[in-house]
């Protein structure tokens, strides 16, 4: 084949000649450029495209809460951080899911880290900086080779520098890069609570304020923050300096019972219409004004509580209405659900016929004490059970228990204040993890694979 038309007087030497049809663009820099996604390690599962069930605002509610936010990352330009803080529960992560979503609809740029207590690289500040960095690398094509450079000078920022350091080199300066207005990127940290590292959470949150008070400085993105009102994170948020740079907003001061009906109506409707067999006979509204005012009432202003006594409705042993009955007396938040749930389902475990499946309560140990969520494979191993005969027995916990439908995903908890009721004698009485024991039964049968 001829490479060249008419040619006269060519002389190539010790080359390769390839014959490209259509059109190549070749960049020769000398090495290749490094991989951000190798080099950064993002967590796949913190943000808010993670996979699986995932909790958001229903629709018609919180929607004054969300209008304040919306309005703060539209007109604040002098206070580019928000904290919105709530107890445990009150629908903080579903609030920051909603906002995440809205944001992209609306043409905003968004990167996200939802932590999670004992949820592995999700629970914990080391990868949050280099997760969020990769995520706007994604999403813009002048901050990812502004990164490039970055990595490619300073390659292990992210794990020996400090956290001031990486702010400014891995977010602030590639953002600044992109020359959007700083309403158009937004920031999501959901759950510093819930991060294993408070000392590193407390560093983060000074290093982001002094940044926020350097004269002449202007933040270019919006950052939204949720958390508990714990101590250490207090501390740093009701400093003097901290003021003018942060709006507050506390879901305490924002009426969730109007919101908490309209969400145990919807999702009661639904059960009653979808099971019109298993219902046939129960008169219509079901539930009844009252019951649902009661329920609103038991729920105590958390949505996490709502959401458990509907699932208890929904998915407990017995028919929906009897159910009700029961979660109508659920007046002391999640640990009578707990409680039901949990005595119900070793009451079934003891009659199986089959001794060796008698294994419920260790079943329970390894969720309680885990540090990490384990799949139904896991436990098979662990415990030296078949995966379906794991699977029998989680299915009486559905009520509170999130099940997968593959054996190789992680079961995990409907609100980490399970684990919290599993350890701590005074809540969960009888049914409580013998801590000793389990650790030692853990360890060993560790020890042995």
């Amino acid at each position: 084949m001829a490479f060249f038309s008419n040619p006269s007087n060519v002389m190539v030497n010790d080359s390769n000649m390839y014959d490209i049809r259509g059109n190549q663009i070749n960049n020769y820099a000398g090495n290749p450029p490094p991989d951000l996604h190798h080099i950064l390690s993002p967590v796949g599962d913190a943000s808010y495209t993670r996979p699986g069930p995932v909790a958001r605002c229903h629709p018609g509610t919180r929607l004054e809460v969300i209008a304040e936010i919306e309005k703060w990352i539209k007109y604040s330009h002098n206070c580019p951080i928000l904290w919105l803080n709530g107890p445990a529960g009150s629908g903080k992560s579903a609030i920051s899911q909603t906002i995440a979503e809205r944001c992209v609809t609306n043409g905003k740029i968004i990167a996200s880290f939802f932590f999670f207590r004992s949820a592995g690289r999700r629970s914990t500040i080391r990868y949050l900086i280099p997760t969020l960095a990769h995520q706007i690398s994604t999403l813009n094509i002048d901050a990812k080779h502004f990164l490039i450079d970055t990595m490619s000078n300073e390659p292990n920022l992210h794990h020996e520098k400090s956290l001031r350091h990486q702010l400014d080199k891995l977010l602030i300066n590639p953002i600044w890069t992109t020359g959007l207005d700083l309403s158009k990127v937004i920031i999501i940290i959901d759950a510093l609570d819930e991060c294993d590292d408070k000392q590193l959470i407390s560093e983060f949150i000074e290093a982001i304020v002094d940044i926020c008070n350097t004269p002449n400085f202007q933040l270019p993105f919006r950052l939204f923050l949720t958390s508990r009102v714990e101590e250490h994170i207090q501390e740093q948020f009701y400093k003097s300096t901290t003021q003018s740079v942060i709006k507050y907003l506390s879901l305490q001061n924002f009426d969730a019972t109007k919101d908490i009906q309209l969400y145990l109506e919807s999702r009661l409707f639904l059960l009653y219409r979808s099971k019109p067999r298993l219902m046939h006979g129960i008169s219509w509204p079901w539930p009844s004004k009252e019951d649902l005012e009661m329920l609103s009432t038991n729920a105590a202003g958390s949505f996490i509580i709502a959401s458990t006594l509907v699932t208890f409705i929904e998915k407990a042993k017995g028919h929906p209405d009897n159910n009700l009955k029961e979660a109508l007396d659920m007046t002391d938040g999640l640990d009578p659900v707990y409680h039901q749930v949990i005595t119900t389902a070793l009451q079934e475990n003891k009659t199986l016929r089959d001794k060796h499946l008698h294994i419920l309560y260790r079943v329970l140990a390894v969720i309680g004490l885990a540090e990490e969520p384990l799949s139904v494979t896991d436990m098979s191993v662990l415990l030296e059970r078949e995966a379906h005969h794991i699977v029998y027995m989680l299915l009486g916990l559905q009520a509170i228990l999130l099940i997968p439908e593959k054996d190789n995903e992680p079961v995990k908890v409907f609100h980490t204040s399970l684990r919290d009721y599993l350890c701590l004698k005074e809540r969960s009485k009888d049914l409580c993890i013998n801590m000793q024991q389990s650790h030692a039964m853990l360890a060993i049968r560790c020890l042995e694979l």
